[in-house]
């Protein structure tokens, strides 16, 4: 019998191991795009695109919220039984709002336009093109976490 705290767990670990997999591998794509033309600059515009601070609060949203979700997923399916598929789009499309959610919000105040058009062309450049790409790769993520959660013995 799995008790709820190892539920818990278990699922995080694996969708820290699924999440840091694929995005080991999205960073590699960018610096292996970056780099395509001209070597030396596209090193510095990698660690550029890198070592900014809002990627580095994006990854602490990403990491935070999937420790958060994570958890409660494992509860879900190991505990509960419930469809993993629901689960995992559940946390996907949390886990991308609240990404794409900051990402507009640094938009709008970059341009510093807080009018009704502003944020309705902000969102209407940002937030298809960021919930799409980070739904995408997270539901890679969540769908390989559950799947194995699943496999787990209650």
């Amino acid at each position: 019998m799995v008790t709820v705290l190892e539920a818990k767990k278990f699922a995080r670990i694996k969708a820290f191991k699924a999440t840091g997999l694929v995005l080991t591998i999205l960073v590699l794509l960018l610096l292996i795009g970056e780099t395509s033309g001209d070597f030396a600059n596209g090193i510095l515009f990698f660690i550029d695109a890198i070592a900014n601070i809002h990627t580095i609060i994006i990854m602490t949203i990403l990491f935070g919220l999937t420790y958060l979700f994570a958890g409660r997923a494992g509860e879900e399916v190991i505990i509960e039984k419930q469809n993993i598929l629901i689960i995992s789009l559940k946390y996907v499309i949390l886990l991308s709002l609240a990404i794409t959610i900051y990402v507009i919000f640094i938009g709008l105040l970059r341009i510093k336009d807080f009018s009704f058009n502003g944020v309705k062309n902000i969102s209407s450049t940002y937030f298809l093109p960021m919930f799409s790409k980070t739904g995408i790769s997270l539901l890679v993520v969540w769908f390989w976490a559950t799947s194995k959660m699943k496999d787990v013995k209650s």
